[in-house]
């Protein structure tokens, strides 16, 4: 694990209580450069997918302090929503949004592809389902996804 990772891993256990006792849900936690600057993103939601800039504000303000004694380095710190192309990173979070048009990333190859994108139609015994084509499904190995996340499609006019 290097220190962005441990980093981020005690980033979480500051923040999980602190979402939690506001029933809300952490999505995702990223600690990175980005021109020049470090940042820390806490992406968070309540169960029907949105958040208020009061209760992002609120969450800010409770683990601002603890957050700043894990960093030597400035950084900027922002909590808001994960977005309507919102990541999946839990089994949880694919048991969800069964139905949705997914677009996942692989680790490694599977059927000389590193990338799919279609329907996720089941989520079970640490598999994804997903239909790529119609009537054609790909199971996917959980542990092999690199990253997931929802696709918005905009609708015809």
């Amino acid at each position: 694990m290097d220190n962005q990772e441990r980093i981020i891993k005690k980033i979480e256990e500051i923040v999980t209580p602190v979402v939690q006792e506001m029933n809300l849900s952490l999505v995702d936690i990223e600690y990175m450069q980005d021109g020049g600057y470090w940042y820390v993103r806490i992406y968070v939601e309540n169960l029907n997918g949105e958040i208020t800039l009061e209760e992002c504000a609120t969450i800010s303000n409770k683990i601002d302090e603890d957050v700043d004694r894990l960093i030597d380095q400035r950084f900027f710190l922002e909590v808001s929503s994960p977005g309507i192309e919102r990541p999946l990173k839990k089994i949880e979070d694919f048991i969800r949004f069964k139905g949705e048009k997914i677009k996942v990333s692989l680790k490694h190859k599977l059927e000389d592809k590193k990338n799919f994108e279609g329907v996720l139609t089941e989520c079970k015994d640490n598999t994804i389902y997903l239909e790529v084509e119609e009537g054609e499904i790909v199971e996917i190995p959980f542990s092999e996804i690199r990253k997931a996340n929802i696709v918005y499609e905009f609708d015809e006019i």
